[in-house]
């Protein structure tokens, strides 16, 4: 009987161990969803492979002031031909690296970072990755204009290798952030096999804090604000020069409008704002960048430079900007009809005003040669019609038409600039 009794509590025990055994298996399935691409998910643990491409053509009309002389180009690029991984270990550590061919140039990285998530609430950062600013938070696959201007190219810094905390509810954020340079910058060090030139060096170096808050949040309206500082230091790394395009990433950057290398350090306070209504958004940025001067090569009084943005959008189709009141940030719209399920797609309206001012780096120069280094700092302004069209939530067709303009400082350096930009992308 004993006997008996321990085999019938055998098969009871490994009945019990196979029904726990078929849970866990269960538990571990790895589903596959579809978002782009293939994403692998296993409990609480995905992997995706990720990308994107960009093809852009552009063409400029340029009228230069006399004795300039006037032009008119044209090219046809790849914009970004981008692949990268992304996924998470566990509900506390994530990972994400992306790189690939910009303009045709030779590979470079975006994103490379992990994140370590003590609490739901809180991250910790490390790589390239950027800290600040909503339009330069957004992913250029989600930014209603083809290029972020004058703001992208001087406001706020994009990709560096960094360190990065954030602390988030419902409906705020604060970050900060101790910054260096991006990951694709090549090394500061001694410049001598014998180790005694430059033995000093330091590559440049940076904090960034920023608060955004939603103090309104419904189904029809949602408000976002936002206050942002930053330090920075250049090191050995080069003066900051600050340039910028016109609403383009075509062209050398200062092609346009810069001050030259005048700057050791600065320090810049910006704000943010948007209202989203519906299928209308009004969005808009305004920095006030304070410079140290370089005092060796470029003399004078330290100059304010100041650079900022505002647009309005509506989808006529009936989507709306997929604000993120948790990260402050925008994401990808989700098209009501898309082509996929019989729809016309989506289609998305936005005008753009850019506003930079440097013309201050000129008249606070105190020598001949520190205004002849920022004889371009003229002040650029310029509106921007743009037209989105988005088959699916995952490829868009973009219009982008700009007419504007740099007031020259100097005589005989201004500019009227007419340029028109196309753009077929698709991501995954």
């Amino acid at each position: 009987m004993r006997n008996k009794t321990s085999l019938v509590g055998g098969a009871a025990l490994g009945v019990m161990l196979a029904c726990g055994l078929g849970v866990a298996a269960h538990a571990q399935d790895t589903t596959v969803a579809w978002k782009g691409a293939p994403q692998w998910t296993n409990d609480d643990v995905y992997f995706k492979v990720r990308g994107r491409i960009l093809l852009d053509a552009v063409f400029q009309d340029v009228d230069r002031d006399a004795p300039n002389t006037d032009y008119k180009t044209s090219n046809i690029r790849g914009r970004q031909a981008f692949i990268g991984i992304e996924g998470k270990l566990n509900n506390y550590i994530a990972y994400k690296a992306e790189g690939g061919a910009v303009n045709g140039g030779a590979w470079g990285w975006d994103d490379v970072v992990m994140e370590i998530k003590p609490t739901e609430t809180t991250s910790i950062l490390f790589g390239n990755v950027k800290a600040t600013g909503l339009e330069n938070l957004t992913s250029t696959r989600f930014t209603t204009f083809m290029d972020r201007g004058p703001y992208g190219d001087m406001g706020v810094d994009s990709y560096l290798l960094s360190v990065v905390g954030k602390v988030n509810g419902p409906n705020w954020s604060v970050t900060g952030a101790v910054q260096g340079d991006s990951i694709n910058s090549t090394d500061v060090n001694n410049t001598s096999s014998s180790a005694t030139t430059n033995q000093n060096s330091k590559e440049r170096l940076g904090f960034t804090g920023r608060f955004h808050y939603a103090p309104l949040l419904t189904d029809t309206d949602k408000v976002h604000l936002a206050v942002s500082a930053r330090y920075r230091n250049h090191g050995n790394d080069g003066a900051f020069n600050y340039q910028g395009r016109p609403d383009t990433n075509y062209g050398t950057n200062g092609l346009y409008y810069k001050t030259g290398a005048i700057s050791d350090s600065d320090k810049t306070f910006a704000a943010e704002g948007a209202w989203f209504h519906n299928s209308f958004s009004v969005q808009g940025e305004y920095s006030d960048i304070k410079v140290t001067r370089l005092a060796t090569t470029a003399p004078g009084s330290d100059p304010d430079i100041k650079v900022g943005y505002a647009f309005v959008s509506f989808w006529p189709t009936g989507e709306t900007r997929n604000y993120d009141p948790v990260a402050g940030e925008v994401k990808r719209p989700k098209i009501l009809n898309p082509i996929t399920a019989g729809g016309f797609g989506g289609v998305e309206l936005a005008l753009r005003y850019d506003y930079a001012d440097l013309t201050d780096a000129y008249k606070t120069a105190s020598t001949a040669a520190a205004k002849t280094l920022s004889q371009d700092a003229g002040k650029y302004t310029a509106w921007t019609l743009g037209v989105n069209y988005y088959p699916t939530s995952y490829v868009r067709f973009m219009a982008n038409y700009t007419d504007g303009s740099v007031d020259p400082v100097v005589v005989g350096r201004g500019m009227d600039i007419k340029q028109f930009q196309l753009r077929a992308q698709l991501d995954f």
